[in-house]
């Protein structure tokens, strides 16, 4: 029944004297003495697992140990990815007017790629003299490619034009 996990304390490895136990359904049994709230946890068939040191005395729960020990590493996991999720990058991609088609589709690959592992994709296209005319063709062209490579996409911010170049940005969509 006991499984050996060292970031948990359990069963036999309470060192203290007394706890304040709380049953498997969350009901408080109160302050007892260690030995007898380990053998509650036996007879249930179930486990004694500290869940707290703050209090005085400790709080330990009547639990299954394996249950327990899931439940923590689910927390954990659905934290590391709440972390994640906050930090979205944002790559930003250069085309000038005048990029070839076959520069155009790497530079669109490239693009995917990085909605695809989650980030945002700003695209910057610097303008020179007349080039607004060619930056307008730059743009349908990456629309059509990047429509073609990815699924569920979207413009957080429609190409606009900024002074002398023209910006937006792409995010995956769900």
């Amino acid at each position: 029944m006991s499984k050996q996990n060292e970031s948990v304390i359990y069963n036999q490895n309470i060192t203290h004297k007394e706890v304040r136990v709380v049953n498997s359904d969350g009901e408080q049994l109160g302050v007892m003495n260690t030995k007898d709230a380990l053998s509650k946890a036996y007879e249930q068939g179930l486990d004694l697992v500290v869940i707290t040191f703050q209090s005085s005395p400790p709080v330990a729960r009547i639990v299954d140990l394996n249950k327990y020990n899931y439940e923590l590493k689910k927390r954990q996991k659905d934290a590391d990815k709440k972390a994640r999720q906050s930090a979205v990058e944002i790559k930003e991609v250069k085309i000038r007017p005048g990029i070839g088609d076959h520069d155009l589709e790497i530079k669109t690959k490239q693009m995917s790629k990085f909605l695809e592992k989650g980030s945002k994709v700003k695209i910057t296209i610097p303008l020179r003299g007349r080039e607004i005319t060619k930056g307008k063709e730059v743009i349908t062209q990456i629309a059509s490619e990047i429509d073609d490579r990815v699924e569920n996409y979207k413009f957080e911010q429609e190409f606009k034009q900024a002074g002398n170049r023209i910006i937006g940005v792409i995010t995956k969509d769900g």
